[in-house]
């Protein structure tokens, strides 16, 4: 499946000139980032990526937690020191360095992949940004809408809230030109900015989306 590409370069190309971090997963180069039209996550064979010192581990069962649909294993970012529940039996491809703004890290349910969404499939990126200005997400959130707009996407739902922590998070579905729809949840760490995002099975991304909490988290 070629959209994932497309996606790819229109984000380079469509965010305009304040930053360079692209749609809603990665980064390339220096200049302006892109924000996606609306769904979507990158498939790692579209760009030379390199892979980064960030240390992840992945733990491979986990007994379902009390409220997860799933059984977890936990994807842990230490360098922007994270963590986020999904299911054991995905795939997950280790955190990748973007350009110099930009991380992530994916995730595929069996058989799905960068390239092929199987039906009833679900693939998300777990993307970390650099944005100007540091630490306000409401100006990410305007930011990140605006370039939707831009690109002909439509945001068909939009929600906010707390995460773990008591971390803040602005949550949206977005339609794509494709009528694709695609669930982005944004929020911060440190100063920079966490994305995750995915097609396929939005109550599962959201679910995966909403376990982010700061690592090694104790309630």
């Amino acid at each position: 499946m070629k959209r994932w590409m497309i996606i790819l370069i229109a984000s380079v190309v469509l965010l305009g000139l304040s930053w360079l971090v692209p749609h809603s997963l990665f980064s390339v180069g220096v200049e302006t980032p892109t924000l996606t039209p609306a769904s979507t996550i990158i498939a790692t064979s579209t760009i030379q990526a390199e892979t980064t010192a960030t240390q992840i581990t992945q733990l491979t069962s986990l007994p379902t937690k009390a409220g997860l649909s799933f059984t977890a294993a936990i994807y842990k970012d230490e360098t922007n020191a994270f963590e986020v529940d999904y299911p054991a039996d995905w795939t997950l491809v280790p955190n990748n360095q973007i350009g110099s703004r930009a991380s992530t890290a994916q995730l595929f349910s069996p058989g799905s992949t960068a390239e092929k969404l199987l039906d009833g499939g679900t693939r998300m990126a777990i993307t970390v940004y650099q944005w100007d200005p540091k630490g306000d997400l409401a100006a990410y959130a305007a930011h990140r809408k605006s370039a939707w707009d831009s690109g002909g996407s439509n945001v068909i739902s939009e929600t906010s809230g707390e995460l773990a922590g008591g971390r803040k998070q602005m949550s949206f579905t977005v339609q794509g030109p494709d009528k694709l729809q695609s669930f982005f949840l944004v929020t911060t760490v440190g100063e920079n900015y966490l994305e995750i995002a995915g097609d396929g099975n939005l109550a599962v991304i959201e679910e995966i989306a909403r376990t982010m909490r700061p690592l090694n988290f104790k309630q």
